[in-house]
Order: C-alpha cells, then sequence, then structure tokens
C-alpha cells in the first residue's frame, strides 16, 4: 500500500509515547476513543485529480483524516491530513493527484485518533479531471531534420511534463532506439531527437521512420501512444582527428589566441587541456585554470574544424557526476575567407549563431541546434559569458561534437 504522509505533526509520536509510559507520579493518559465521523464532504475535479474538502469532528480525541482510495496503478493508498491545518471554521481541504481516467473513484476518510481509532468511514465518490500530462500530446508535431527529428511541444500548464519517444526504421526494425525529454511548465518550443542506432550510434537517415510519443506525469503515468512517419535528413558527424586549436600549449595553463585558459597542473598530465573535448572519453575533459589561482568568467575556447562545412549542431557533454559547471553558452562562427589574419582570431569576421542554455545537471550530449541557419563555418568559438556562471569560477566540457551536411 503506498502512502503519503500529509503534515502529520510531532505532536502525534510525542502523544503515543507518553501515553507508553509510566512515571512515578501515575500514567499519563490521553483520550483515545474513537472521534465523531467527519462532515459535509465534497469532491471536486481537476486536472489529473480530485480535491476532496470537509468539516472535521469536534471531539477532543480527532487527531488526523485518513483518506484511502485507489490509485491509477490499481494499488490502495492513503493521505493523513493533520487536524492542525484546518481553517479557522474547522474545515480541511486536500487535492489527490495521479489519475489517468476520467472514471469516478471513491474516496474513504476516517476520522481517527492518536492510535488511528475510528468510527468507520465516509464515502463519497470523485471524478478526476483529464490530467494536463495527456493534453499536452495533442498538440505535439513532429519534422525532419538533419540527422533525427524535431518535436514540437506547447505546454499551458503548471506543472513538468515529460515527452517520451521511441523511434525505429520501417524497413528495419533494429535500427531503433528511445529517449525522454522535460517540458518546463508554461513554456513552448521544438526539441532536437537524434536518430541513431547501435553501439557506435549510427544515423538513420533518407529511410522512412515510424515515430512513436507519449506523455507522461510525475506519478509515472503515460497517456496513449501516437505514431509519426518521418524521414530524417542526412547529416555527418566530423573527424575530429582533423581539428586543432589555435595556439594550443600542451605544457601550459595560460591563455593563447585559441582560449581563456586550461588546467595543465592540477588535473594531471592528460587531463584539464582543451583538445581533451575532442578525445571521444567523458572522463577527461577541458577545465579552466584553477591551480595556483581561479582565472575568472568570461571562458572561451576556438575549434579549427580543419576545412570548411555547413553546420548542423553542435554536441557538447558537461564534466560527468560535476553541476558546478557553466548554465549556457554563446557560439559565433567564421569561414575561411573571414579569417584574415591568422595570428589575431579578435579580427575575424564572427557570425553570431545566438545564446544557448545549459544544464550542469545533466550528464548527457545537450544539443545545440543550428538547422534553422545551416551556417558555414571552419572555426568555431564558444564564448562563455559572466551570464552563464555556474556555482564556481570554472567552465568543464568533457566532449565537443559537430554535425555537418557536407
Amino acid at each position: 500500500m503506498s502512502k503519503q504522509l500529509f503534515a502529520i505533526p510531532l505532536l502525534l509520536l510525542s502523544l503515543l509515547l507518553g501515553a507508553c509510559s509510566d512515571e512515578e507520579e501515575g500514567r499519563i493518559n490521553i483520550d483515545d476513543s474513537a472521534p465523531a465521523q467527519v462532515t459535509n464532504v465534497v469532491a471536486t475535479s481537476v486536472a489529473g485529480g480530485v480535491t476532496l474538502s470537509w468539516d472535521i469532528p469536534s471531539s477532543k480525541s480527532f487527531m488526523y483524516t485518513k483518506v484511502a482510495y485507489t490509485n491509477a496503478k490499481g494499488t490502495e493508498s492513503y493521505e493523513l491530513c493533520s487536524k492542525e491545518h484546518a481553517d479557522d471554521a474547522d474545515k480541511m481541504q486536500t487535492t489527490i493527484y495521479g489519475f489517468v481516467k476520467t472514471e469516478p473513484v471513491t474516496f474513504k476518510l476516517f476520522a481517527c485518533s492518536v492510535r488511528g481509532n475510528n468510527s468507520g468511514a465516509v464515502e463519497v465518490q470523485g471524478t478526476p479531471g483529464a490530467p494536463n500530462f495527456a493534453k499536452v500530446l495533442d498538440k505535439i508535431t513532429v519534422d525532419p531534420s538533419y540527422g533525427g527529428i524535431k518535436v514540437g511541444y506547447i505546454n499551458e500548464f503548471d506543472e513538468n511534463v515529460i515527452v517520451s519517444v521511441s523511434y525505429k526504421s520501417t524497413s528495419d526494425a533494429s535500427k531503433s532506439g528511445s529517449c525522454k525529454f522535460a517540458v518546463s511548465p508554461k513554456s513552448q518550443g521544438a526539441q532536437f531527437v537524434r536518430l541513431t542506432y547501435g553501439n557506435d550510434n549510427q544515423f538513420i537517415t533518407n529511410e522512412e521512420c515510424e515515430i512513436t510519443i507519449h506523455t507522461e506525469d510525475n506519478y509515472d503515468n503515460a497517456s496513449d501512444d501516437r505514431t509519426y512517419q518521418v524521414a530524417p535528413q542526412e547529416v555527418q558527424i566530423l573527424d575530429r582527428s582533423k581539428w586543432s586549436v589555435p595556439g594550443y600549449d600542451n605544457n601550459s595553463s595560460a591563455a593563447t589566441i585559441g582560449y581563456d585558459s586550461q588546467e595543465a597542473v592540477g588535473e594531471g598530465t592528460s587531463n584539464g587541456r582543451v583538445i581533451c573535448m575532442f578525445d571521444g572519453s567523458t572522463s577527461t575533459f577541458w577545465h579552466t585554470k584553477w591551480k595556483n589561482g581561479n582565472d575568472k568568467y568570461p571562458h572561451w575556447f576556438i575549434v579549427d574544424l580543419g576545412s570548411e562545412h555547413t553546420l548542423a549542431s553542435i554536441e557538447i557533454t558537461g564534466r560527468v557526476k560535476n553541476n558546478k559547471e557553466q548554465r549556457g553558452e554563446q557560439i559565433f562562427v567564421c569561414t575561411n575567407a573571414g579569417a584574415t589574419d591568422p595570428s589575431n582570431p579578435n579580427n575575424w569576421e564572427w557570425n553570431d549563431m545566438g545564446e544557448y542554455s545549459f544544464d550542469p545537471n545533466n550528464d548527457a550530449p545537450q544539443n545545440i541546434d543550428l538547422t534553422n541557419q545551416l551556417p558555414k563555418a571552419r572555426y568555431i568559438k564558444v564564448y562563455i559569458g559572466e551570464k552563464f556562471k555556474g556555482s564556481a569560477d570554472n567552465a568543464m566540457i568533457s566532449e565537443f561534437k559537430v554535425y555537418a551536411i557536407d
């Protein structure tokens, strides 16, 4: 049986212990008789739940109301509601969420003494309203993109919603995968979902895919599935062995023309450097200088892709199991022609691709979608300004990947 304790005060425990103790001057007695029942119970529908209100009894032995019901999973559940939360008119209220179906639910309300003695249940039926997370599914859209799909969403409600996406090639079901992403309250946008399969993350491109989507709430309830047919557009991951960083110095933590700093001492002989972002391992990472004094924000670095490409997206993975890093970044790109003076990137013709948020609590790769711009670029500059500072002075990135359409 699942249960939720709704503000039951320590008073219950202290009274119970007191009632069981013998003092030299006599036993402490409390009134543990069954209270009168609750009255005037009203059930009101809300999205995904039912609000219950009732009058508590005037019995001196009354301590709390137990509300018993069967949840959406078919499990017997209950909430305990302390009398301390009754209003001045002796009325109480609680809202029970987590329902999926709009079918009547029976609630049993017991007025209980400190040990749970009661005079039986007062029953009421309430019909949950349609849950909001299911309504979000009605406004989901799916469009093809380079190397994946864009899942459009509108969440008009004051609660988080989880969107679950699974996919497979219609011609080869072994090419499949799945992911989930969270949609914040009162938000709308489009989430890029990369369609890859296998241990080596091969792309499903230029072939029709079946996309299955449902939404979920915080109670592990799910909506019905909805299916879409989409053919992702072709994309390639760029070969990082051809990359470099202008002015890179393996033996120094100091700034160069290609980055504001790196940690070449405190993270070991093969870690902390800016090139650690290109080695294919999340156990190594770029870390701005901290040994012998922190370098403050802003932080930045430049990547030379070796040749010019049309960019579709950038993928950044933070330092794994460390949430002190940056909370966003600004992306600039430069073409071959724009890099007029190789020794002075400050004078290059940088094109601003915009600012992007970054979640330091997420260890998974985070995507920067450039498909609306599809910029030509040989050089990428990642600028992490003071506004994106995390809980420490340092920026950290374990992996940096770029996807292009040529």
